[in-house]
């Protein structure tokens, strides 16, 4: 019987979230996809087992989307996905506010080693994630830390001396350059179903039920990638057109969570 379990984890260092490049800029989602949390998650527990990096891949599948949350006294306030007048929202905060109070830009440029100077068309700029709010737009203290909290079904005990506080995983992208750590620091058991308030509007759902209309939200074509064995280049593995976290539709019976998927 598959257990559920509510992770938090403490951000320790700016995250890189990708969702597509405009011109120079590499733009950062404001939440963490399930997939990007399942590869963190598997990456991790074959390191931890020394197993090969390709082993273990349907062991974390069913996780669901993290969202950021901030402590308020000895409780976390999750910033749950959600759109108003077409804006997205996490929690009070449109994206526009969140982006302004913890999303930093790293700008950066190849250079020739030859002469020193920047190389032609090599200028980059990369969004990130900050732990913490940007020290002139803090208005709270607890908008000082940012805490990352999403659910993950599990079929055994197998991952159980893995998932433990002080766990670290890297997220997302860039990690060579000091970006992405995150450290677990509550694992709480929340029963044998997927919660109800996990299902509503907080996963990538597949669009593919037209009873249900069209939802107040937004649209967006994701691609699943994989390898056929380690060292194999990068395939297509399934492709389809999703509702986006936040999305106000009605869920068919018998949905399940797949990489932050519901499908």
């Amino acid at each position: 019987m598959k257990k559920w379990y509510k992770l938090t984890f403490e951000q320790k260092q700016p995250i890189h979230i990708g969702m597509g490049s405009y011109g120079v800029v590499n733009e950062t989602r404001i939440f963490i996809p399930g997939w990007t949390m399942w590869g963190a998650l598997t990456k991790a527990y074959n390191l931890y087992n020394g197993n090969n990096l390709s082993e273990n891949q349907q062991l974390f599948e069913n996780i669901s989307c993290f969202y950021p949350a901030f402590k308020n006294a000895d409780n976390l306030e999750i910033l749950f996905p959600e759109f108003k007048n077409g804006e997205f929202y996490l929690g009070d905060y449109s994206e526009d506010k969140f982006r302004a109070k913890f999303v930093y830009t790293f700008v950066s440029t190849a250079i020739n080693p030859a002469t020193n100077a920047a190389l032609d068309e090599s200028l980059h700029e990369i969004n990130v994630i900050l732990p913490g709010a940007k020290a002139e737009y803090l208005e709270n203290p607890m908008e000082g830390k940012i805490y990352w909290v999403g659910i993950l079904g599990i079929d055994n005990d197998s991952p159980d001396k893995f998932l433990t506080d002080g766990l670290e995983v890297l997220v997302g992208g860039d990690s060579r350059y000091g970006l992405g750590k995150m450290t677990l620091i509550k694992k709480e058991n929340i029963g044998d179903r997927l919660p109800d308030e996990w299902k509503e509007s907080k996963g990538f759902l597949r669009n593919y039920y037209p009873a249900n209309g069209k939802g107040e939200g937004k649209i967006e074509l994701l691609t699943e990638l994989e390898k056929a064995w380690e060292g194999a280049e990068l395939r297509i593995k399934a492709t389809g057109f999703y509702y986006i976290p936040g999305t106000k539709i009605s869920l068919p019976e018998g949905i399940k969570l797949k990489k932050g998927r519901l499908k």
